[in-house]
């Protein structure tokens, strides 16, 4: 049967739980997406071996009651059967039927049951939502408690004890470290521990730990996990976003180091990037960090803004140029004007990116365009 009632076959999803249901239904997802909802984990589409796709999570917050979750590069799937629908690349009414075909809701008399099924255990669902709500509120104080204790923690990079920060700022040509305003923003923490995405501690690192807001709201913080002697950190991923309150959207957030409301604004992904272009352009402009590719692609300049230029970096899988294609198409609709500039450096066979960075490491200022000082 393909014209089955969805609220039906959605409110019986709630009572089974979206996480059996897609379990079974969908084994092209990484089964430690289930075990741990929030984790990244190949993408179930687009993740082909060779070209990588780590973006895929399942939302923290709901997934049990609305299977919903999201690819950095595909896009957000809200719930349970837009999810279906792009995994199985087939249309609403069929992800409806396959779900009420797991669930044994397959013609008008299981519907009619169903539904006084459903009925029975609306008080049921009722506690459970709000038990969850009761949780969720616990973790996010949780986490804005952590947050700003390893904010609280942290030291300016002039800091004496920030060596190693400003050891690893060096190996990569980086000199912009301490001009003003960013002690506001980025700074050094002396100790951050890590984890693994198995939630397997890797050890307490030192590290630079930067502000990710948007406008002008801080949302989380983004951590650069380093060794005493400026070198990045053996562990599994050098650079990690902080869990943070549910609350809070990072979607449109970065790096904002200065006024991000200007007429004409730089933005790149990375922090690194950021910096290596201010050095690399001899100070003549100021950019902002977006933290990664999803955010780039996302990014919502201020009402003042006029003109933006986008520094993207060159990926192996494309990324990063298809993010900045995106964004640039979107801010030419809203009738702002955006410029894309490519790294001047060759992809070579082997390497997955090249980024701005690499081009102030290995051509210096002579790798940039040529821009006039702002005033």
């Amino acid at each position: 049967m393909r014209n089955l009632k969805a609220e039906v076959v959605r409110n019986a999803a709630k009572l089974k739980g979206w996480d059996v249901i897609l379990r079974d239904l969908c084994p092209e997802i990484d089964s430690r997406a289930f075990d741990k909802p929030g984790r990244h984990t190949k993408c179930p589409v687009h993740g082909v071996a060779g070209r990588g796709g780590d973006g895929f999570k399942f939302f923290r917050k709901d997934f049990q009651d609305s299977g919903g979750g999201m690819c950095n590069t595909c896009g957000t799937y809200p719930d349970g059967f837009s999810l279906l629908m792009w995994v199985k690349n087939y249309g609403f009414a069929d992800a409806v039927a396959d779900v009420g075909d797991f669930l044994g809701i397959r013609s008008t008399e299981d519907e009619n049951q169903q539904e006084k099924v459903n009925r029975a255990n609306e008080q049921a669902l009722a506690a459970r939502r709000k038990e969850l709500e009761e949780k969720e509120a616990a973790s996010n104080l949780y986490h804005s408690k952590k947050l700003n204790e390893l904010w609280k923690g942290s030291l300016p990079l002039t800091h004496p004890d920030a060596e190693p920060a400003r050891l690893y700022l060096a190996s990569r040509k980086i000199l912009c470290w301490d001009r003003e305003g960013v002690e506001r923003v980025v700074r050094f923490h002396p100790s951050l521990s890590s984890y693994n995405e198995d939630g397997e501690f890797e050890g307490d690192f030192p590290g630079i730990v930067a502000k990710v807001t948007k406008a002008g709201l801080p949302i989380t913080l983004h951590r650069y996990f380093l060794t005493p002697k400026g070198l990045k950190a053996p562990v599994q991923s050098a650079k990690k976003m902080c869990m943070y309150p549910t609350d809070r959207l990072v979607t449109g957030g970065g790096i904002f180091v200065g006024a991000w409301d200007k007429e004409e604004i730089d933005v790149c992904e990375g922090l690194e990037t950021a910096w290596a272009i201010e050095t690399g352009t001899n100070f003549a402009v100021q950019v902002h960090s977006l933290v990664n590719a999803t955010l780039l692609e996302g990014f919502e300049p201020g009402p003042r803004t006029k003109r933006v230029r986008i520094w993207i970096d060159k990926d192996r899988s494309g990324r990063g140029e298809e993010a900045g294609m995106n964004l640039k198409k979107r801010l030419w609709e809203k009738g702002i004007q955006a410029q894309i500039l490519t790294p001047s450096l060759p992809l070579l066979e082997g390497e997955k990116s090249v980024d701005w960075n690499d081009v102030l490491v290995q051509l210096g200022c002579m790798g940039f365009p040529q821009m006039r000082r702002a005033a």
